[in-house]
């Protein structure tokens, strides 16, 4: 629940979702809909999101807290990254005001690596990340799957560092655009249930280099074996690229994982980590996004009732 009331926005590359918060009220999502970053221009974000608060009659005098790719370099405002270790402080010192006709908009900034060679970057998983530190969660190991999957550590609290995996991307790609793709179609849904999924993540645990040589051999099973299922080949892929994701992820192996997903995704990532025997604790994506909303929007209502108005 939040203290006060607002419109939170998460603005994603291909979605987007706003929720109407109030005091003493469950958030009510207001819209949800593709236009995500890669569907609009620069100049079609306020008028955007403008008409959807109009149409839901949201009063111009309710703040609107906007995370996600809204701030990129092709979004509505580039909003600079803040660097690591980054501090819930840091976020809100550094967010963008912008406006949607009437309505004052805060748009918050990403994070970023850019030191010793190392370079990385999110959006919007920041948010999720410290909304579930807000509603419990320890220091330690979070990952957020998705298309670009998040491995992150907390500490103390804030964010000190992680590594992104372009499983997702990678899974879309290799399924629908190369060679694979003839034997990865059919049905698609729930491949993590299936044998195939949990011996290509064992394959990928016990011989970590393996990966790229075994993708190929979904193709050559494909064409040598008539009775195999097509299903097993999506599982597989699927199996292959998830494990891979798992092996590379090389530091604090024993702890547990905390996994910040909802619905399938969160299932297949629950059990790949579960074959290879890590301790997750599965916390909702939707309510770390609404409650990272409400955190930085609390936090700018205070921040900004400081700021002398000129």
């Amino acid at each position: 629940m939040t203290a006060f009331e607002f419109v939170g926005v998460d603005w994603g590359t291909s979605s987007f979702r706003a929720w109407h918060c109030r005091p003493d009220v469950e958030p009510l999502q207001i819209h949800k809909s593709d236009k995500g970053m890669s569907k609009l221009k620069r100049d079609e974000f306020a008028p955007y999101l403008e008409e959807t608060l109009r149409k839901k009659d949201i009063p111009s005098s309710i703040p609107v807290i906007i995370c996600g790719m809204a701030g990129a370099r092709d979004g509505w405002q580039e909003v600079p990254y803040v660097s690591v270790p980054a501090t819930q402080k840091d976020i809100v010192r550094n967010s963008a005001r912008v406006a949607a006709g009437p309505y004052a908009c805060t748009i918050l900034p990403g994070v970023c690596i850019a030191n010793e060679g190392r370079f990385d970057v999110m959006r919007g998983e920041e948010t999720l990340l410290f909304g579930a530190i807000s509603n419990g969660a320890k220091d330690g190991v979070f990952c957020v799957p998705g298309t670009h999957s998040k491995w992150c550590r907390i500490e103390n609290g804030n964010l000190f560092t992680w590594q992104t995996v372009m499983t997702g991307e990678l899974f879309a790609l290799l399924s629908t655009e190369s060679t694979l793709s003839e034997f990865c179609g059919g049905i698609r849904t729930k491949l993590y249930e299936t044998p195939a999924f949990e011996s290509a993540v064992l394959e990928v645990l016990h011989e970590p280099t393996s990966a790229i040589h075994k993708l190929f051999s979904i193709r050559a099973r494909a064409l040598l074996d008539p009775e195999a299922d097509q299903r097993d080949f999506s599982s597989r892929l699927s199996g292959l690229l998830i494990g891979q994701e798992i092996a590379g992820i090389n530091w604090d192996t024993s702890a547990l994982v905390s996994l910040v997903a909802s619905g399938p995704l969160a299932e297949a990532y629950c059990s790949a980590l579960m074959i290879a025997g890590r301790d997750i604790a599965i916390i909702e994506a939707d309510a770390s996004a609404l409650a990272g909303l409400s955190l930085f929007a609390q936090q700018l209502n205070t921040h900004n009732a400081k700021v002398p108005q000129s």
